[in-house]
């Protein structure tokens, strides 16, 4: 009898050997897949700031610190959007003043701000304020300070701020009002040393005020 599984074909090796060299190049292929998947799992595609410029990393704004300052809704409001915009710089707190020998100046104010006050700065009728910033990559033992001018509006808001100085040294300093002027003073110790600012309704801007030279006393020597 004969065996019942019968002879080969001519065709069933070389469909074999198809079947074989598939199924390896199948596996293969399988077997590269899972190998790259983690990698690609773990390495997500970054979104793209549309406004960073090229080669930097944009830094969010800074919080604002408000270091005990009273300010209002609207005065907020307008220092939160001043950063917005200004995001290499942080709030000016109390603890950027370096220690005062004495506490005159506590004692005299009662609550006393060296970066910060209210009032009319452009005799528009209308309150102001001004407050100082310190620039985030400046060393925390010499902060380099900017001093922004916030002008109120007629609808109880305030304008966009406005630079009247940009990275002066104020740790020793502070900012005051004289009547109708900005007076910024870098060392309190040095009366000389303080800056003025008046509005000038013309250029709609503050201007740097010259104190008037003392007149000279000395009689002028006759020419004849």
């Amino acid at each position: 009898m004969g065996d019942g599984r019968g002879a080969p074909r001519p065709g069933d090796a070389e469909g074999a050997g198809r079947l074989s060299r598939r199924t390896a190049a199948a596996l293969l292929g399988l077997a590269a897949l899972l190998a790259f998947a983690p990698l690609a799992c773990g390495r997500p595609p970054a979104a793209a700031d549309p406004d960073a410029p090229r080669g930097r990393v944009s830094r969010p704004p800074a919080l604002p610190v408000w270091s005990g300052y009273s300010l209002r809704e609207a005065e907020r409001a307008a220092v939160e959007e001043f950063l917005r915009f200004n995001r290499d710089m942080r709030v000016a707190t109390d603890a950027d003043r370096r220690e005062l020998e004495s506490d005159d100046f506590r004692k005299l104010y009662g609550v006393y701000h060296p970066y910060f006050l209210r009032g009319d700065v452009n005799d528009d009728g209308v309150l102001d304020f001004v407050l100082a910033f310190v620039r985030r990559d400046s060393d925390r033992d010499s902060p380099w300070f900017s001093i922004v001018v916030f002008t109120g509006t007629d609808k109880s808001g305030f304008a966009a701020g406005s630079f009247l100085e940009r990275d002066v040294s104020l740790a020793d300093g502070d900012l005051s009002l004289d009547r109708d002027s900005i007076m910024i003073t870098p060392d309190l110790e040095e009366e000389e040393s303080t800056r003025r600012y008046r509005w000038d309704p013309i250029q709609r801007s503050h201007v740097f005020v010259r104190d008037d030279p003392e007149e000279d006393d000395e009689v002028p020597q006759s020419q004849t």
